[in-house]
């Protein structure tokens, strides 16, 4: 890992993920736990800089789309505990899953766009599973 990555994700542990968690739990009314796989992202330059607003954000914006009425917060207070977003190399393992309370997010986010889901793509995936 360079310095550039080193300060990516400093600046991402100091101050956007803790305000996305805040976002996240405001929209869904519950303690959802942003959690980062950083080792997955570590040493990917590109896949840092889009995560905040291609994977947190995204996810983000899906808890709109469900947490729409007090039914689709109940689901996800209920179902989430925890959000990880890992990256990864190609975008054909790209997924999101609902395990255990841990809702997963993997994206080839140094792709940009071609390599992750969009909102309403991960929003529909997520009420299948809640």
């Amino acid at each position: 890992m360079g310095l550039i990555e080193k300060r990516l994700i400093k600046e991402a542990k100091e101050t956007w993920v803790p305000e996305e968690q805040k976002d996240m739990r405001d929209i869904a009314s519950s303690e959802v736990v942003i959690d980062i796989d950083w080792p997955s992202f570590e040493s990917d330059e590109p896949a840092l800089r889009n995560l905040q607003h291609l994977g947190v954000r995204k996810m983000s914006n899906a808890f709109r789309v469900i947490c729409v009425d007090e039914l689709g917060k109940e689901a996800v207070r209920e179902s989430i505990k925890r959000f990880v977003v890992t990256n990864v190399k190609d975008a054909k393992e790209g997924s999101v899953h609902l395990t255990d309370g841990t809702l997963t997010l993997s994206c080839a986010f140094a792709k940009g766009s071609d390599g992750c889901m969009g909102d309403l793509q991960i929003a529909r995936a997520l009420e299948r599973m809640l």
